[in-house]
């Protein structure tokens, strides 16, 4: 099950003739963004762009920060060259990018099959305090995957989630949360200082590091932020959106 959140990285688009990208430490061969630029232009003719990217979501940390900014580049082009394709055909541009990246296209609320691109709209989930929080690092999502592949590790009962998030049953969506990949963060030292801030839940986000815990309110939120970020661990109040993209 995915969930689009308010953490949100800035990407700024304008026409240019070839594909300049502008972020930090990334190089054009390296940003899945300029990946994905590429990609449009190939389909449609069109010229290319500048793309500028002001980050805000961690890279590396299960958050898919990456795949969102693919995703805001295929429909920031679709805009700003007026193409007119459709999000169907953005979605068959965007899983030749990464698996997560048609979710961050359609956003909301969905659950996920095949490598990520099998995509069915869920009941938005209904308003609650994320606390997203990552300390460590961890090798490639495809090292992290072959790693899991070589372990006994639990699937986590969907089928349970998926209903509680229709039947908009937010205990019954933390009662039912679960990340095979815990199997390789089970002595993960942001594992303990959340739980000792008392969520309501608390999980793996994606294949990690990154962690998000759920409560019951704003302030219980803050506490837990103030608590962590004084450790120097990175740390976000977050909610859930109806969305992933929003254009201005």
């Amino acid at each position: 099950v995915m969930q689009s959140i308010d953490l949100s990285d800035t990407v700024y688009i304008e026409k240019y003739s070839g594909i300049i990208t502008d972020c930090s430490g990334i190089s054009a061969e390296e940003n899945i963004a300029a990946r994905a630029a590429r990609l449009f232009c190939e389909k449609t003719g069109a010229e290319g762009c500048k793309i500028k990217i002001e980050k805000r979501i961690p890279a590396a940390a299960g958050l898919g920060g990456g795949s969102a900014d693919a995703a805001a580049v295929l429909a920031g082009l679709n805009r700003l060259y007026k193409t007119g394709i459709s999000e169907t055909e953005l979605c068959e541009i965007a899983v030749k990018i990464g698996a997560d990246v048609p979710f961050l296209i359609a956003g909301g609320t969905a659950r996920a099959r095949g490598i990520g691109e099998k995509l069915t709209p869920l009941m938005p989930l209904k308003d609650c305090c994320f606390l997203i929080a990552k300390a460590e690092e961890k090798p490639s999502t495809a090292e992290m995957f072959s790693r899991l592949d070589s372990t006994d590790y639990i699937k986590p009962d969907i089928e349970k989630t998926v209903n509680a998030v229709n039947r908009g049953d937010l205990n019954g969506v933390l009662e039912n949360l679960g990340n095979s990949f815990e199997i390789l963060w089970s002595k993960s030292p942001l594992k303990e200082m959340l739980s000792s801030t008392h969520p309501a839940a608390c999980s793996l986000s994606g294949s990690g590091p990154a962690r998000f815990a759920v409560y019951g309110d704003l302030n219980a939120a803050l506490r837990a932020r103030d608590k962590l970020s004084a450790k120097g661990v990175f740390c976000e109040i977050c909610r859930p959106l109806n969305k992933s993209l929003i254009f201005e």
